[in-house]
């Protein structure tokens, strides 16, 4: 799997969400000036980890871990540039983005959301929120 980074700018031009698969994890940044000002974890590459990874600054990027994410929370599937998309909503507080992957949505970020939601996060924790989901 190579790393794969991409920039989606906000409408308004002052925000922007980076999305980043370093292979080991993906998660998105939503970031105004290059500072975050929201992040949250999107999938796991590697093996899901038993205990959490948070509690070591040494293991950043931070995998989610066996308790905290559904199955669907390991991607085993290649993601290219054209598979991701960034939808951008706005409300009192600022953006808001959805981060999609294959057309389902995988994460949604606002302004000070650290953590944002996750689709795969199935406790709340130090890198995902768990996402209300509407089949």
């Amino acid at each position: 799997m190579q790393e794969l980074i991409i920039n989606f700018p906000s409408p308004c031009k002052s925000y922007t969400l980076t999305f980043e698969d370093d292979s080991k994890v993906a998660y998105a940044y939503l970031k105004k000036e290059g500072k975050i000002v929201g992040d949250v974890w999107i999938y796991n590459r590697c093996e899901t980890p038993n205990s959490p990874e948070w509690t070591d600054r040494n293991n950043i990027p931070f995998a989610n871990c066996n308790g905290y994410m559904s199955e669907g929370g390991l991607m085993k599937r290649e993601v290219d540039i054209d598979d991701v998309l960034v939808d951008w909503e706005q409300d009192k507080t600022g953006p808001i983005a959805y981060v999609y992957i294959f057309q389902d949505l995988y994460g949604v970020i606002g302004i000070n959301d650290k953590p944002g939601y996750a689709r795969f996060a199935i406790k709340d924790s130090a890198i995902a929120k768990v996402m209300d989901i509407e089949e």
